[in-house]
């Protein structure tokens, strides 16, 4: 046997960094077996599969002394900090004791690798799950889950890569370490060999899936609360040496890139690859008739007059077939044993841009199904300023489609803004003249917005560099102005929901191809989504904007006669 299994009694006078290379090569042992007995099943003697199992053993062995250390590191810091962040009573007092049911002061511990439970207020997608796990985490009471909370997921491992087959991956590094003791077993085979490292598993609860024994009302109610819009959140540093001794390597890696900025929407899985629905009813499809709605004198009533009807008709279905969006990274076998740290850093990093990616895709199909409206003649022509175009506008958008649909007066209308424009706003406003508060800070602009009935979302990937605005915002080379061309998207809660696949699928291939440069492609994530449009409005509207601090008494506005 390649590999001498060392007593697991032993294993707390390892490092972790040695206990993880044992694992390596022990499931590298353990793979290469398995790669010889399936070809040569004669070969597998009684002692070998004693063998397999107790390498599958010592694996999980690895795994728990490295999460009891993990676990009493976190114990100790808790402790620690809570230490920290008690002050010592003055010699005049004297700590009072804490009695059973007192309030305990919240304690804040940083970990080192969080655990970070994947629960969200909404459908999991890439974007949710690409989330930094390397934070500071605050231990207070979980609130009680709302019944429509919306779906949590869970990090499936699979067989063969370092964790227990079918546990729960705690972290995206766990995931990326997944990729890496996986990719370490492959030799140099002539065949493609393709396996499963882990799966995202989404759970959703009744409320959020399409069910086979669900009668059409039922789907409906579920439909119906999905879009409710009640449910809808209104160190280290290296002394100089001079004894000619090499200078010292640090190889943890700078990764900035976030999953701020994403689109929220409502989501529904899709077990099915697709949803088939119709887009809902608008006012002017019933009231716009010009039949059926009687209103008749007295005269007429004598006089017999017919009545007209309205023929209530049959609704076309629209039928949404879920696109795929796929990540595919190649590693080098050599890399991933030498330089674990920075393939785990870029493994999550490009899952991260990943949900930039498909956050693009749904933005950019939401544009191109909504109706463009320009916001180009007057009085915004004259007027210019941000602030004063923005708010104006927005309002206008809100009413309008409140009188088109007739919805509740006190509804909220959602509208999507590049993040931006915050900038814009606040270049616009400090340039204005008279005394005022020059901040106009981020609370004072939502309250404008929520005053006019907007619930707004600032996101990334839209009207930016990265969504194919050339020299625009994020672009290589930096901008020298804030753009003045702007867009937004205006539609009444719940108009938009997005579809997604229950499982997102994270494999590694090793082919015959990959063989000659020892390569393997390290990442290949398959998850399927659409944006579908429920309701029949969906407006996108277009202005030119100019910060230039102009207010009323510096300006006139010119307005169109009626």
């Amino acid at each position: 046997m390649n590999f001498q299994i060392p007593d697991t009694d032993q294993l707390g006078r390892f490092t972790v960094t040695a206990l993880r290379e044992l694992g390596l090569e022990a499931s590298a042992e353990y793979d290469r077996l398995l790669t010889e007995f399936r070809t040569a099943p004669e070969n597998a003697s009684d002692e070998a599969l004693d063998y397999m199992e107790d390498l599958l053993t010592f694996t999980t062995s690895i795994d728990e002394e490295i999460g009891s250390r993990a676990n009493r590191a976190n114990r100790l810091a808790g402790h620690i900090t809570k230490a920290d962040t008690e002050p010592e009573p003055t010699p005049e007092e004297t700590p009072a004791p804490v009695t059973a049911g007192a309030n305990v002061p919240e304690i804040t511990t940083t970990a080192t690798q969080a655990q970070v439970e994947f629960t969200t207020s909404t459908t999991p997608s890439v974007a949710q799950v690409a989330a930094s796990t390397t934070q500071t985490v605050t231990e207070t009471p979980s609130e009680p889950e709302d019944e429509m909370a919306g779906a949590k997921f869970t990090l499936i491992a699979a067989p063969d890569v370092g964790f227990a087959a079918g546990s729960e991956l705690k972290t995206w590094k766990d995931v990326a370490q997944a990729f890496v003791n996986r990719s370490a077993g492959y030799r140099g085979s002539t065949s493609v060999q393709q396996h499963p490292v882990a799966q995202v598993r989404r759970d959703f609860p009744d409320e959020f899936s399409m069910l086979e024994h669900d009668s059409d009302e039922q789907l409906k109610i579920k439909f119906d609360g999905l879009r409710d819009e009640k449910r809808l959140e209104g160190g280290s540093l290296l002394a100089g040496v001079g004894w000619c001794a090499p200078s010292e390597t640090i190889y943890t890696t700078c990764s900035q890139v976030t999953i701020d900025g994403i689109l929220s929407v409502p989501e529904i899985g899709a077990r099915r690859g697709g949803i088939r629905h119709n887009t809902g009813i608008e006012f002017d499809s019933i009231f716009g008739a010009g039949t059926g709605f009687n209103i008749l004198t007295e005269a007429q009533v004598i006089a017999d007059t017919v009545k007209t009807c309205v023929a209530i008709p049959c609704p076309s279905f629209v039928d949404d077939r879920l696109k795929v969006a796929v990540l595919c990274l190649t590693g080098d076998i050599l890399q991933n044993r030498g330089y674990p740290e920075f393939v785990s850093e870029f493994v999550q990093g490009a899952i991260a841009v990943q949900a930039h990616n498909v956050n693009r895709q749904i933005i950019a199909d939401i544009v191109a199904a909504s109706t463009a409206v320009s916001l180009a003649g007057e009085p915004f022509l004259s007027d210019g300023s941000v602030v004063s175009n923005v708010m104006s506008g927005v309002e206008l958008a809100v009413v309008d489609i409140k009188y088109r649909l007739r919805l509740q007066r006190s509804a909220t209308i959602e509208i999507v803004l590049p993040f931006w424009l915050k900038a814009q706003m606040r270049a616009d406003w400090i340039r204005r003249n008279g005394p005022m508060d020059p901040d106009l800070a981020d609370s004072q602009i939502e309250a404008m917005f929520r005053t006019r009935g907007a619930n707004v979302q600032w996101v990334y990937d839209w009207l930016d560099a990265f969504s194919g605005v050339s020299g625009g915002m994020g672009a290589d080379t930096p901008v020298t102005a804030l753009p003045t061309a702007l867009q937004f998207l205006a539609y009444p809660a719940g108009t938009w929901v997005v579809a997604r696949q229950d499982v997102i699928r994270l494999d590694s291939i090793y082919d015959s191809t990959n063989i000659t440069t020892n390569k393997v492609t390290q990442l290949f994530m398959e998850d399927g989504f659409r944006a579908m449009q429920f309701c029949p409005l969906s407006r996108v509207y277009s202005m030119t904007i100019c910060p230039n601090g102009a207010t009323g008494a510096q300006r006139e506005v010119d307005c169109v006669t009626p």
